[in-house]
């Protein structure tokens, strides 16, 4: 299987946790040089296999041969000198320090036990204008958005200088000109020999990116396919068993009873954030809200569940305006938020999986002011059997499952509350298509039955094949409308960027 260009060679890793084989006698070879992908669904084993090659897992039998030499410890620090780096999908950030200290962690700039600052920022300044960011070098990480948190990490791994790079879902939280700085990089890494794994749920990225790619389906090695030539239906249909178009649930185009709006904003601004928006939201309806990034779109989302404080405008429940717009009223009035971040602000990682379905229901699954475990038991099954979560117990902590299992247990602590409205905040960011569809598949059904849904969403394959409506934001306005048969990628992306449709 291996040839004299092998750097990389993972001979028959199985891994199991508990009742779950994540990894079952895996095996291939990844090239010196190469851009290799590895594809899956959520919970095919990749995560896991990129864990063990970098040292923080230890398989329960196989081999990892790395330059010709069989790794035989395996843990963080030994990877690392071996040469070693990744990017994990959850960022691991140092939110207390600067931009340039998460960039250059490591002694690279100290001299006689002295840090050069002035040197260190520099570089950090450098490096970020090569990616195509405006980041100050000096500025807190916690400062920065999501994205921007994950440029600084990626840019960590690169700066190492390090002959395997391992990134997980790097992309998920960038938008196009990051994406396409990322991709230069990565390709100009790649012609210095430094070999790359990369895993995405975008397979245009990989179809552009990668030389090469291995799919992985239910933890077992499936092919290892040369991408030119390959197409996204082609990789689809290896990785799930089935074609693109049977994966998708498609809206008919429907006429919204246009009666009293559900959920009603009006001249909502916020300095710096957003400025002079309204909208309306009508019984049944998926409203897709996109925009480019700066454009105001989490802020708004943010505002409207009262997650930030507004300087102007009124938001309105079935005509009664709330007095004041608070998350604990909004819940009061069933309207519910998912989160765009799943690690910092949406799901309570070392809690289990039942105790954070349970959460938002507590009131329903008590009697006399006692929770019932029978209760919270059989409340956390049914949503385990109608999302489809793979979970190995409900006792098993949200920090060990795939990102897509997070993302669909996030959603069921939404909808334990019964809403009328959910405002989503990128539903489906870093999860692979299989779990997409299903999300899609859970919004259309509770649109269909009544539930009203703001979706703020940075695909506008996801917009277009969901929303009823679409409103486009560009420098923290609205820019445009889009309904039915109008919402069109080119209609969209005109709007964003202020051109005429």
């Amino acid at each position: 299987m291996s040839d004299d260009s092998t750097f990389l060679q993972i001979q028959g890793v199985s891994k199991r946790y508990g009742v779950i084989q994540a990894l079952d006698d895996v095996s291939l070879d990844v090239r010196k040089g190469e851009i290799h992908a590895v594809l899956g669904e959520n919970g095919a084993g990749k995560t896991t296999l990129m864990r063990i090659i970098k040292g923080e897992r230890t398989p329960d039998s196989g081999s990892v041969i790395l330059d010709g030499k069989e790794i035989r410890r395996f843990d963080p620090h030994h990877a690392h000198s071996l040469g070693i780096a990744m990017v994990h999908q959850e960022l691991a950030i140092f939110e207390n320090m600067t931009v340039a200290e998460n960039i250059f962690p490591s002694t690279d700039f100290v001299t006689c036990g002295i840090v050069d600052e002035t040197c260190m920022y520099e570089r950090a300044r450098e490096a970020l204008v090569s990616f195509g960011v405006d980041i100050d070098p000096r500025a807190p990480m916690a400062n920065l958005t999501l994205a921007e948190q994950q440029v600084a990490e990626i840019l960590r791994a690169i700066s190492l200088e390090k002959k395997l790079i391992i990134l997980d879902e790097p992309t998920s939280g960038l938008k196009s000109k990051e994406t396409e700085a990322l991709i230069r990089n990565l390709k100009k890494l790649s012609a210095q020999g430094i070999t790359i794994l990369f895993i995405s749920h975008r397979i245009p990225e990989i179809l552009s990116l990668c030389d090469r790619v291995t799919i992985l389906r239910d933890g077992q090695y499936v092919e290892t396919m040369d991408v030119a030539g390959v197409t996204e239906d082609q990789l689809i249909t290896r990785m799930v068993g089935r074609g693109l178009e049977s994966l998708y649930a498609h809206k008919q185009v429907r006429d919204i009873d246009r009666g009293e709006p559900v959920l009603e904003a009006r001249n909502m601004g916020r300095r710096r954030s957003i400025q002079d928006i309204s909208l309306s939201l009508y019984e049944g309806e998926i409203l897709g809200v996109f925009g480019l990034e700066g454009s105001g779109t989490t802020e708004l989302s943010k505002a409207m569940f009262g997650l930030e404080r507004l300087d102007t405008g009124e938001l309105y429940m079935r005509g009664e305006k709330l007095p004041r717009i608070t998350s604990d009223r909004l819940i009061r009035k069933r309207v519910v938020y998912l989160n765009d971040n799943r690690k910092k602000a949406g799901l309570f990682l070392e809690m289990t999986a039942a105790d954070n379905m349970a959460a938002p229901a507590l009131r329903k699954l008590s009697r006399f002011w006692t929770l019932s475990a029978r209760a919270v038991r059989e409340y956390t099954r049914k949503f385990i059997e109608t999302f489809n979560i793979v979970v190995e117990t409900i006792r098993s902590k949200p920090k060990h499952l795939s990102g897509g299992n997070q993302q669909k247990l996030m959603l069921s602590m939404c909808l334990g509350t019964e809403p009328d409205c959910i405002i989503v905040n990128e539903p489906t960011r870093g999860i692979d298509v299989g779990a997409k569809a299903e999300i899609h598949r859970i919004l259309m059904e509770l649109s269909t039955g009544g539930t009203s849904i703001v979706m703020f969403s940075s695909e506008l394959p996801e917009l277009i094949s969901l929303a009823d409506r679409v409103l486009v934001l560009k420098d923290k306005r609205l820019s445009g409308e889009f309904i039915g048969r109008d919402i069109t990628e080119e209609s969209i992306m005109a709007a964003a960027v202020g051109q005429a449709a």
